[in-house]
């Protein structure tokens, strides 16, 4: 029987993985699902085997996955993340940078490092974007990290799914930290993001906003407004493709790539 090992089980994206993890595989995979946050011990992730409360960076949370299966995990789904958002990736200062790497990628290394993975998936967006070159922060710079690993080589086969926008604590962060910019539109220094907020309640500023990332989405992918099933759903193409690199999702398109999204392109 196979083990696979979800980072950030009780997110999003997490839960979309172990969904897509039972219905392809049914019960022949057994699924660790590590969680970290204010701990309560009566949590117990749906469809996961073992739940493991802890922090990932924490060397004791690490030896507690190792005795789970030995260190051996057909998958690795990392989906968790933390860091700046709400300012212009342009203008983001280094040490933000290495503040939201450290929980956003640097882990990925080190577990595949510490650990024996025959795939390791990862998550991105569509950060280039004129909307999110505004707004992601030094988050842009993490899932360009993570854009960068997919493609190189290591101990284990490397995937991203790459997904449009949908309701997470980074969008929900960025929203929040629009909300209070909108108090002083003109310190808001891109024009794009100022527009929505001049003359207008922040509430009204900040569905504007949605909808244009919505509108840039549709114009440039096909489609917008991705789903947790959307997202279930790119977890099966990814097992579906042989050797997969990037699954973008971007409402209900699905299609798969295998070039990164650099931010020296659009900067």
């Amino acid at each position: 029987m196979d083990n696979v090992l979800v980072v950030g089980g009780t997110g999003v994206m997490g839960t979309a993985a172990i969904q897509a993890l039972r219905h392809q595989f049914g019960g022949t995979v057994r699924i660790l699902a590590n969680w970290y946050g204010k701990k309560d011990d009566g949590i117990s992730i749906e469809g996961a085997d073992e739940t493991l409360f802890g922090d990932i960076t924490d060397p004791e949370c690490l030896e507690k996955i190792k005795a789970f299966s030995g260190g051996k995990f057909k998958y690795l789904f990392y989906a968790t993340a933390l860091g700046e958002v709400g300012s212009p990736i342009a203008k983001v200062a280094p040490e933000d940078i290495a503040h939201s790497n450290r929980l956003s990628f640097d882990p990925i290394l080190h577990l595949e490092e510490q650990l024996d993975v025959d795939l390791i998936v990862a998550y991105s967006t569509f950060y280039t974007v004129k909307h999110q070159l505004a707004t992601y922060g030094a988050m842009g710079y993490s899932k360009e990290a993570i854009e960068k690993w997919t493609i190189e080589k290591g101990r284990s086969q490397h995937a991203c799914i790459r997904a449009g926008l949908f309701e997470s604590p980074s969008s929900r962060g960025i929203k929040l930290l629009l909300r209070k910019s909108a108090k002083n539109p003109e310190k808001i220094t891109d024009p794009l993001i100022r527009s929505y907020f001049e003359n207008r309640p922040s509430s009204e500023g900040i569905k504007l906003f949605e909808e244009g990332i919505f509108n840039e989405e549709k114009e440039m992918y096909g489609d917008c407004r991705t789903t947790q099933e959307d997202l279930y759903q790119s977890h099966l193409a990814l097992f579906e493709k042989e050797n997969p690199v990037f699954v973008n999702v971007c409402g209900k398109k699905i299609w798969h790539t295998t070039e990164p999204l650099l931010l020296k392109d659009y900067l």
